[in-house]
């Protein structure tokens, strides 16, 4: 019965996409984050996230079969945003394969995550985002989706112990599911992006009362996003405000200094008792830095034996599995805790240099768009440091080959194409 129903929404939702792009868009963004909720098809595992992804996926095929065949259009223009950099971290992950013991494993890897992400949250968004309003759109799916995160995060304090134990806003089952992660981190790297699209959205927005309900909004996501009391997320965080805060304030940092220092040191001060906070907590959180540090010791172990193609692609967790003392201390084997070890391990230097040159070629987009349209696309700002954000987060995560982290990339990609567009200048 299940998977009649899930192959009639997944038609219901190709039809979708085919007739309306913007609708079609907005699903893609809003069901990023709902990566437990799983539907078995046939012998498939498929979470939400990736079935509504592999239904853009077949529309814009579909369309583009349309076009050639039927409409006869003889030129068609495609896009393929951070293309090279993309295929040479593809080209290490195939050159792996020669050291995985079952390279068939390894490319059915390759083809679910690493084609799959490129395919369905850069290249279909670039290629069907054509307006200014569909792009505002696809930042709303990511924006409301965020919300939707951190109301349920509020929620969860509910029942818990308030005086005598630590509480943090956590995931919650929903019928018995958790849709956004079992873990605390996975909605955190979540909210630390979500509440910079609410800035953007303000940028966008003329009404004052419209801006004061954006802030609000993003004070709200923040929130949530600190009281999870996760470590990565303060990080990311106190990186993301504070290259907010210098960016947009650069010529009053010039001119007062002092004053901007003593913002920073009030703030520091009003957080104290969060930070408290946070120290009880990492006292009894000593096995999960254990944790990290044994991934680490194993990561550092199985590269050093194959150090340029590293293991194969997709064996980390197999990789952990034959670690007895992993193992006996902690049980079931996890992923890498960060994208560096688990690259390292699983595609060597050769997978290493070309996933750092894909992060400079995003990092130098990045600088380039808001040095040139700063002033006049003030939006920009907010958009890359939501996708930086959760891009940073996976130097301590394990979801760097998820839409949720790479979808919000495109579309800062898209808006800075946009503002090259529209304020660029012309020849």
């Amino acid at each position: 019965m299940i998977q009649y129903l899930v192959s009639i929404g997944l038609a219901a939702g190709v039809a979708l996409f085919i007739l309306n792009p913007a609708p079609g868009i907005f699903l893609l963004s809003f069901t990023a984050p709902i990566i437990n909720w799983t539907f078995s098809f046939y012998s498939l595992e498929i979470p939400f996230s990736d079935l509504i992804a592999v239904m853009a996926i077949i529309a814009w095929l579909l369309s583009f079969l349309y076009q050639i065949v039927f409409a006869k259009q003889s030129k068609i223009d495609l896009k393929f945003p951070l293309f090279f950099a993309f295929f040479c971290f593809f080209v290490a992950n195939f050159l792996s394969l020669f050291n995985h013991p079952h390279p068939l494993n390894g490319f059915y890897y390759i083809s679910r995550w690493l084609i799959l992400l490129y395919a369905a949250y850069i290249f279909i968004p670039t290629n069907l985002i054509k307006k200014e309003k569909t792009l505002k759109i696809a930042i709303w799916g990511l924006a409301l989706s965020s919300l939707l995160v951190a109301i349920s995060g509020w929620l969860s304090l509910y029942g818990q112990d308030w005086q005598s134990s630590f509480f943090r806003i956590k995931s919650i089952a929903w019928w018995g599911i958790y849709p956004f992660g079992d873990n605390h981190n996975l909605i955190a790297e979540f909210l630390s992006v979500g509440a910079f699209l609410w800035l953007a959205l303000k940028e966008w927005s003329k009404p004052k009362r419209a801006k004061r309900i954006y802030n609000i909004l993003f004070v709200i996501t923040l929130a949530a996003a600190i009281m999870t009391f996760s470590r990565a997320a303060w990080i990311t965080i106190a990186l993301q405000l504070c290259i907010y805060i210098l960016w947009r304030n650069r010529e009053l940092l010039k001119k007062q200094g002092a004053l901007v220092l003593l913002g920073i040191i009030t703030i520091i001060l009003l957080m104290l008792p969060i930070f408290w906070r946070m120290k009880i907590l990492q006292d009894d959180n000593i096995s999960s830095t254990e944790n990290r540090v044994l991934l680490t010791e194993i990561a550092y172990q199985n590269w050093s034996e194959k150090p340029i193609l590293g293991q194969g692609t997709g064996r980390f967790t197999e990789l952990v599995a034959s670690n007895i003392r992993f193992t006996a201390k902690y049980g079931a084997p996890i992923d890498s805790h960060g994208f560096l070890q688990k690259i390292a391990a699983e595609s060597g230097i050769l997978g290493l240099l070309s996933w750092l040159f894909l992060i400079i070629v995003i990092v130098k987009k990045a600088v380039s768009g808001l040095r040139e349209f700063d002033k006049s696309a003030p939006w920009l700002l907010p958009l890359w440091i939501a996708a930086g954000g959760g891009l940073f987060f996976q130097i301590f995560n394990t979801s760097y080959y998820k839409g949720k982290v790479w979808l919000i990339i495109a579309l800062a990609l898209i808006a800075t194409e946009f503002a090259r567009k529209f304020y660029g200048k012309k020849d």
